[in-house]
């Protein structure tokens, strides 16, 4: 790879690096958008049996407190893992993710 190139890469990957956090979210959030709807279901599968005032104050809690609590706690997660990666990956990963996740998107006909 001629230095050029690489050197553009580089500068590349260095442009995402403050944004690794922000990107993480971007992820998780998008993940949640994603698969929020299996979760949703499985959870209305678990409390079918329950009276209507219960089921909905679990739903409640679901997304008030449980999809916030995973965004919390899987965005530093994942921004960490990120930040391991050299800024000459980093654009590519963060690409790949993207895409990964608007294919299952597509896959689960939300696009």
């Amino acid at each position: 790879m001629p230095d050029f190139l690489y050197q553009l890469l580089l500068e590349w990957g260095a442009l995402f690096r403050p944004y690794v956090r922000d990107i993480a979210l971007a992820m998780v959030a998008t993940a949640l958008v994603v698969f929020g709807d299996d979760l949703n279901r499985l959870v209305r599968r678990q409390t079918v049996a329950l009276h209507f005032i219960w089921r909905t104050l679990i739903f409640i809690l679901l997304c008030a407190f449980g999809y916030g609590a995973l965004t919390i706690f899987l965005t530093p997660l994942l921004a960490t893992q990120l930040a391991k990666l050299s800024n000459l990956w980093l654009p590519w990963a963060v690409l790949a993710i993207f895409m990964l996740l608007a294919m299952l998107a597509q896959r689960k006909r939300q696009l």
